[in-house]
């Protein structure tokens, strides 16, 4: 018999070898527990609109706003990552059009056990959720996830986008669960930051200290960590063992040529393109009750406004840990670093201000428009309407600057450049904010929210 055209007979032994080998591979493909499953599941949230140079919130400061997606499925989370992306072509957008400057996922639970923790948490340097082989983040049907997120807007015209997340989900094994902790060296700010106030000699570092103890007792399988421009890393460490480092997440800044410095306007100083992160199949043991404790160092020769030191670290229940342990630390921590070319060395900061053009673009300015006016000590300047009152102003030392901020829409005061870095919270509706000047000099501001046009500059005279 012959075979039809294209095709061709195989010799009999040939074929029961080749359908042997079929069989083992499949065999092997499907070992483990029955009913075992891997997969990728891949949500979108939006279009989610951005006005022009503007700053959009979501979470607890924008209600209304969209909601995350919930894979809805028992099983466990060993891969998470996240992504800007169009909403006609589906492919992640450039900075110079959209940036996600943060955002943190938190599980809610159910009405029977909820979990505020954040189990995942991402920034300009696009980290990665990665757990060890045999480690999971446990979810359930019915669940109800939040978030927190920032997205920038480098262009002059409104532009909107998708929320791409991809999560690794294992079903139909058990996996060893794991806890997410979150520690914040702003201990728990409004959006958690914190303001380096710079002035200090060459090399002088700002350090920020966050302790929590350990719900239970387990092992820290997995880490990572976030941090802002101008900081020189993250250190997690033991005060029970002599404060031994658990763990040092380092940042990797880009190049000179890097996009994050190219792009105009520069709404915020640039963070880093990579941070170092952490795994251990066996495990750092850690007892219940024991007190771990993070540590954030930056660069205090400049200021540096609302500054972060997150991380979010796995702990796997296990009750075998009775006590502290001061043992020597699992030969198996694996530190996950950058593969991208970078630098080392904390970059220079340099914050512009802008204003509107006549062409409704962005132009790099001094201050804003207007005459200097003079005050001969307290002042008041009135932050609403998407510009402060008194743009220009001249102040004595010694003399103290209020904000109020009377509208509905959220705005803030952070400094771009001076002599001592600070920032008010985002307030509305009555709230106010104050500034003793100590330091004389030139400062500029911008509200971080709207930070093209509602910009101001005051002169602090000896």
């Amino acid at each position: 018999m012959s075979a039809p055209e294209g095709q061709s007979v195989l010799p009999r032994p040939i074929r029961a070898v080749l359908l042997a080998c079929i069989l083992l591979i499949s065999l092997m493909a499907f070992a483990g527990p029955a009913g075992a499953e891997t997969q990728v599941i891949t949500k979108k949230v939006g279009p989610i609109q951005v006005g022009p140079y503007q700053v959009a919130l979501g979470g607890p400061q924008a209600p209304g706003g969209p909601a995350p997606k919930v894979p809805n499925i028992e099983g466990f989370i060993t891969r998470m990552s996240v992504d800007v992306v169009d909403v006609n072509t589906g492919k992640p957008v450039p900075i110079k059009r959209i940036m996600l400057h943060h955002i943190v996922f938190f599980n809610v639970g159910t009405a029977e056990a909820r979990r505020f923790d954040p189990f995942y948490g991402d920034g300009e340097e696009r980290a990665k959720m990665v757990l060890p082989e045999g480690y999971g983040y446990p979810i359930h049907p019915g669940e109800q996830w939040g978030w927190v997120w920032m997205l920038m807007n480098h262009q002059s015209i409104a532009d909107q986008v998708q929320i791409r997340y991809r999560m690794t989900v294992v079903t139909g094994e058990e996996l060893k669960p794991v806890i997410p902790l979150s520690f914040d060296t702003s201990n728990r700010r409004q959006a958690l930051v914190f303001d380096v106030p710079g002035g200090g000699k060459p090399g002088s570092v700002d350090v920020r200290k966050m302790e929590r103890p350990i719900p239970v007792a387990g092992r820290l399988v997995a880490g990572l960590g976030h941090v802002h421009g101008g900081a020189k890393g993250l250190t997690l460490s033991q005060p029970a063992c002599q404060n031994r480092p658990l763990y040092r997440s380092k940042p990797t800044w880009g190049k000179k040529t890097h996009p994050f410095y190219k792009v105009r306007p520069v709404l915020h100083e640039p963070g880093p393109i990579n941070m170092s992160q952490f795994t251990s199949e066996k495990g750092i043991p850690v007892a219940a009750g024991e007190v771990l404790r993070l540590t954030s160092r930056y660069d205090n020769q400049f200021p540096h406004t609302r500054a972060m030191g997150l991380m979010v670290a796995y702990l796997s229940p296990d009750p075998t840990v009775k006590a502290t342990r001061c043992n020597k630390l699992p030969r198996d921590i694996e530190v996950l670093k950058t593969k991208h070319k970078g630098r080392t060395k904390v970059p220079p900061r340099q914050i512009n201000i802008y204003d509107w053009s006549s062409k409704g673009t962005a132009v790099k300015v001094a201050g804003p428009a207007g005459s200097l006016e003079f005050s001969a000590g307290d002042a008041t300047v009135v932050a609403d309407d998407y510009r402060f009152t008194a743009g220009n102003l001249s102040l004595p030392l010694g003399s103290t600057l209020t904000w109020s901020f009377p509208g509905d829409v959220l705005h803030n005061v952070t400094l771009a450049n001076g002599p001592e870095g600070f920032s008010s919270d985002r307030l509305v509706n009555g709230g106010t904010f104050s500034k003793t000047f100590t330091r004389p000099g030139n400062y500029t501001f911008f509200c971080e929210l709207h930070p093209v046009g509602m910009i101001e500059r005051v002169i602090v005279r000896p």
